[in-house]
Order: C-alpha cells, then sequence, then structure tokens
C-alpha cells in the first residue's frame, strides 16, 4: 500500500483543482485545499473526506506574495511540508483585440497564473529540499503552443512551460520532480459558465479534437495523479498534453495538400 502523503492543491475549490484534490483523497492522502474561494474550498474538504482522505482548507491569494508566505507557514507547521505541490490556481481569459484589452485584466491574470505558480513554487520548493524531494505540477495549455487571441492567458502559460523547464532542471539534483499537464478544453465550471454565455462554441471545441469531445477535470487529474506516483519517478521537465487529441487533430485538419481525389 502506498504511503500516506501530504498534498497542497492551489485553485481547489473548482474544476481541475477539486477533480486533483478529490483524486488524491481516494488514495488516502492529506491534501490542503488552498484557495481565495472559503466556502468552495470547504465543500471540497467534504468531497475529499468522503473519498477516503483527510484535507483541510486553507485561504490564499496566489497573486500576492505575503498571503503565500503565510500558507506556507501554516501548512509547514500544522501539517508537514508538502510532498506534492499542484498549482492549478488560475483565470480563464475571453478573446480579444490587442487595442480593445483591458490592462486590469491583463495583469489579474499574469498575477495569478504565471506569478501566482512562481510565487507557490519559489515559497513552497525550500521545504522540499529540506524534506529530500517532492513533485511539482504546473498547469499549461494548448495555447500555450497554438495562436490564440488570448493576449494575456496564451503568453502567461507559455511562460509557465519555460518555468517547468527551468524548474526541472534547477531542482532535479534537489530530488524535486517538476512537471506540468497541457489541457485542451476542459469542462470546467469557468468553461461551462462560458458556453452557457454564449462566449465559446462547445460543438466548434469538441470538433476540433480527434475524439470528438471535450476533457473532463478528472482525467486531468489522473494525469496529474500518475506525475506524482512512483510509475513516473523518471518523468521531470515534461508538459504533457490531455487534450483529446486536439493538438494533433488540428494540424491535421490544416494540413493544405489534401486534393479532391483523396
Amino acid at each position: 500500500m502506498t504511503q500516506a502523503r501530504t498534498i497542497l492543491v492551489t485553485g481547489a475549490s473548482s474544476g481541475i483543482g477539486r477533480a486533483t484534490a478529490v483524486r488524491f483523497g481516494r488514495s488516502g492522502d492529506t491534501v490542503v485545499i488552498a484557495d481565495i474561494n472559503e466556502p468552495g474550498g470547504k465543500g471540497v474538504v467534504e468531497e475529499v473526506e468522503a473519498a477516503g482522505g483527510k484535507a483541510i482548507y486553507r485561504e490564499v491569494d496566489v497573486a500576492h506574495d505575503e498571503s503565500v508566505l503565510a500558507l506556507v507557514e501554516k501548512v509547514e507547521q500544522g501539517i508537514g511540508v508538502p510532498t506534492v505541490l499542484v498549482n492549478c490556481a488560475g483565470l480563464l481569459q475571453n478573446p480579444s483585440r490587442l487595442v480593445d484589452l483591458d490592462m486590469a485584466e491583463h495583469d489579474r491574470i499574469w498575477a495569478v497564473n504565471y506569478r501566482g505558480t512562481f510565487l507557490c513554487c519559489r515559497a513552497f520548493a525550500p521545504g522540499m529540499i529540506r524534506a529530500g524531494g517532492g513533485c511539482i505540477i504546473n498547469i499549461s495549455s494548448t495555447s500555450a503552443v497554438r495562436v490564440f487571441p488570448l493576449l494575456a492567458y496564451s503568453p502567461g502559460k507559455a511562460a509557465i512551460d519555460q518555468l517547468t523547464q527551468i524548474l526541472a532542471a534547477d531542482l532535479g539534483p534537489e530530488g524535486i520532480r517538476v512537471n506540468a499537464v497541457l489541457p485542451g478544453y476542459v469542462r470546467s465550471e469557468q468553461m461551462q459558465s462560458r458556453i452557457d454565455a454564449g462566449l465559446r462554441d462547445e460543438a466548434k471545441m469538441k470538433e476540433q479534437s480527434a475524439l470528438g469531445r471535450m476533457v473532463e477535470p478528472e482525467e486531468i487529474a489522473d494525469g496529474i495523479y500518475f506525475l506524482c506516483s512512483d510509475a513516473a519517478r523518471a518523468i521531470t521537465g515534461t508538459i504533457l498534453p490531455i487534450d483529446a487529441g486536439y493538438l494533433a487533430s488540428t494540424s491535421y485538419q490544416l494540413y493544405a495538400g489534401w486534393t479532391s481525389e483523396g
């Protein structure tokens, strides 16, 4: 039986973060639900416990240094150094032209998505080093490697890819593995609200993937769980697509060599 671990998941009150927390809970791990949304976070605590794990909610705003450092102190003193850090906190963005982009929105997305990931990695790495190792998982996106009209979100996710590989090289000698998952179109609460509001075309998202469907948050969570398992002990610096074949299918569909004969 696998020894229980301490897992810290940011952005764990919904979406990929919530699914990830529950997945680790099913294995009997202790999960720290770190989120700015207290009611949502405490609801996930109940879900993790119902799945067989232990959980505790801790408030954090990953965009602010003081909040992240306070989280580290509370967790390390109250529970112990996390074995696994999963940086799920993030904001989506609606498409925009350059001249129409609101800079406050731009800065907030960068503050949460990239800077928040960076701050958490920097804050929790020292404890992992003292403990002799650990795992860090970041969240990338297909928009990091495709050209989308997401002027803050896409560059931020591309930066997370670079950060992941830099940290894999930097922290590998300390026994810390750093990887990222690259989700396709995920049916998270944020995405579903945009579909319902007419801001995303569900049929088009499905047709662009090789499997003809969206990805469920639980499927991303399974990939994260694998990357933190002993089965992935030789894997670090990897950006793992979990996209229902979106990246393969979109390139294939755009191939200009097809003729009317075949």
